[in-house]
């Protein structure tokens, strides 16, 4: 089995070790203490795919995630895929300049002169919670849809901040689009303290700087074994998904929704 895993810093494992040195060796034990690298052993992973980015979007996170899978796994002979994904915060946007792509974060400082200028042109005009919490819930039903079309076994998350609050805000809560993200797939879905931030500091677990230490990462893999184990998910889906009925919806549970954090600075 691979294991694909795509998200954010948090995924990543960024200040596990001193970033830019340029050192295989350094990047090596990046990988193998990242919670994707921890989780494959666990699961008995023939391989494991990190193509997380620091600072990274949902933008970025369904467009590499869908291209990785059509060129490696959408043919007879690519081996059992399992893909874990961690959805970040939903503010973060993706633009195409200048022949690249750029990762843009609405309260942090950039230095080209053009993602800059759209970077400010983001932030003061089009930042909006609607529009975030609607588009981090299309993003979610697409990559869901497509990993069912093709029956890719899957389990999401949220990285950084509930997806609670980021629906919650958007007045999401009672929606047909969140009614319609299968929970059993997506760990702690709804739940107001379920992201993997928030779990990690209630546990108690280490931090260097903004982001998890080794036993941070341990303890999440620990989690998502878990949850993929007792659940049954390396089995490919399909047929009826784990919708939630319309009585039984976890985000009408609370009224009362968190502003999007501004000082939460994870890149």
């Amino acid at each position: 089995m691979i294991l694909y895993a795509n998200g954010c810093s948090m995924t990543y494992g960024s200040e596990l070790v001193d970033e830019g040195t340029g050192d295989p060796a350094l990047d090596s034990y990046r990988l193998a203490h990242a919670w994707p690298g921890r989780l494959g052993d666990f699961l008995d992973a023939k391989d494991v795919v990190n193509d997380a980015k620091y600072g990274g979007s949902n933008d970025r996170i369904l467009r590499t995630t869908i291209r990785w899978l059509l060129d490696h796994y959408l043919d007879d002979s690519a081996p059992q895929t399992l893909v874990v994904v961690g959805w970040t915060g939903a503010m973060r946007r993706e633009f195409y300049i200048d022949g690249e792509y750029h990762q843009v974060i609405p309260y942090h400082q950039q230095t080209h002169p053009q993602v800059k200028r759209l970077t400010d042109v983001y932030r003061n005009v089009a930042w909006n919670d609607h529009e975030c919490g609607d588009r981090l819930a299309t993003q979610i039903l697409s990559l869901q849809s497509f990993l069912v079309l093709h029956r890719i076994p899957y389990l999401f998350f949220d990285s950084i901040e509930s997806s609670f609050d980021t629906l919650g805000r958007a007045g999401l809560a009672d929606s047909s689009c969140a009614a319609a993200i299968d929970r059993t797939r997506y760990y702690r879905f709804g739940d107001a303290d379920g992201s993997m931030a928030d779990v990690l500091r209630a546990g108690g677990a280490s931090w260097y700087g903004r982001h998890p230490a080794e036993d941070g990462h341990e303890l999440w893999a620990h989690k998502l074994a878990a949850h993929i184990v007792g659940h049954q998910l390396l089995q490919r889906p399909g047929g009826q998904s784990g919708r939630a009925s319309s009585h039984d919806r976890p985000l009408r549970t609370r009224r009362t929704f968190r502003r999007a954090n501004q000082e939460f600075l994870y890149p």
